[in-house]
């Protein structure tokens, strides 16, 4: 019954499950990965000079929930802020989501010959620099993990496996894709409540749900579901920091239950720091910037400290 309700909490903290609005979806502009007229797996925004970092936002959000961060990094890094398909306006790929979305970041370094990227990702975009640093480890720098597990099924049951949760992740997709718009945002609402402290960034996050497409939600709700890393951690031979956030569960669970479920997970990950925040929700950069900051700014000060000085086209 305890790990039930760690799974409950932690997914909670995880996915924005089925929440999102559909919507007609802006194109995208800039450096993006498409040489045809097929969307881009993502959008990039492109600023600073210096060692890159690569910020990969979660579920449904925008590559915008980056802005501060970039502007606290003052231009001294190379910034590579991507907005994933079907998120926030921007136009939809075909599934498989997940899988599209590791082979297209690994590809954008080797393409724009980036130099051992610190890859920086929150929720859904923790696990997919994870997978990128697993599949291609002498392309990547450093990971910076931001509220997120690499498989979130074995929250609730260590025994879990890739099938045994691939009939629940099948009955989640199924209810998202049919839920109506009312009812999703509605759950759009209270996961923004659970997620973000502040009114006006529930918002934002609010607003970035709506303009997503539906079902690249429920389809990546889905690959997350049934995709565990945990045997691909050990391939990772960057650097990792692991912020986990707990405050959502106070009252529930002590703080050292839900850390030993983040060390657990991470066991394998031998270059993984794990620090859990104890004031912020799950949108750590959002909730306690000055704790995040230092975080970032140290393990940046530590593993990204050698700047490549020319400048970005």
């Amino acid at each position: 019954m305890l790990r039930h309700r760690v799974l409950s909490s932690l997914f909670v903290l995880s996915l924005l499950s089925g929440c999102t609005s559909m919507s007609g979806a802006a194109p995208s502009a800039d450096a993006e990965t498409s040489t045809s007229n097929a969307p881009a797996p993502f959008h990039v925004e492109r600023s600073g000079k210096g060692r890159p970092v690569v910020f990969i936002p979660g579920l449904a959000s925008s590559g915008e929930v980056w802005s501060e961060t970039v502007a606290h990094l003052g231009g001294r890094y190379d910034s590579h802020v991507l907005t994933l398909a079907g998120f926030a306006g921007q136009p939809a790929i075909q599934a498989p989501f997940l899988e599209t979305q590791r082979r297209a970041i690994a590809e954008y370094l080797r393409e724009q010959g980036l130099e051992k990227p610190i890859l920086v990702g929150h929720s859904l975009g923790g696990v997919l620099a994870l997978a990128v640093a697993a599949d291609v480890p002498e392309r990547v720098g450093g990971v910076v993990v931001v509220d997120s597990l690499p498989f979130l099924p074995a929250a609730m049951h260590p025994g879990a496996t890739v099938e045994s949760s691939r009939p629940y992740a099948d009955q989640m997709r199924t209810q998202m894709r049919t839920q109506s718009v009312a009812q999703r945002d509605e759950a759009l609402r209270q996961t923004m409540q659970r997620y973000i402290t502040d009114g006006a960034r529930q918002d934002v996050g609010f607003r970035w749900g709506t303009q997503s497409d539906n079902e690249t939600v429920a389809q990546a709700a889905y690959d997350l579901m049934t995709t565990d890393l945990r045997p691909l951690l050990p391939r990772i031979t960057a650097p990792t920091l692991v912020l986990g956030s707990w405050i959502a569960l106070k009252g529930h669970l002590p703080r050292e239950t839900v850390e030993a479920v983040y060390n657990g997970q991470y066991a394998t990950l031998s270059t993984a720091r794990v620090v859990m925040h104890d004031t912020a929700r799950h949108f750590i950069m959002w909730d306690d910037p000055e704790g995040f900051y230092r975080e970032l700014d140290g393990f940046l000060g530590a593993h990204a400290s050698v700047a490549q000085v020319e400048p970005h086209p």
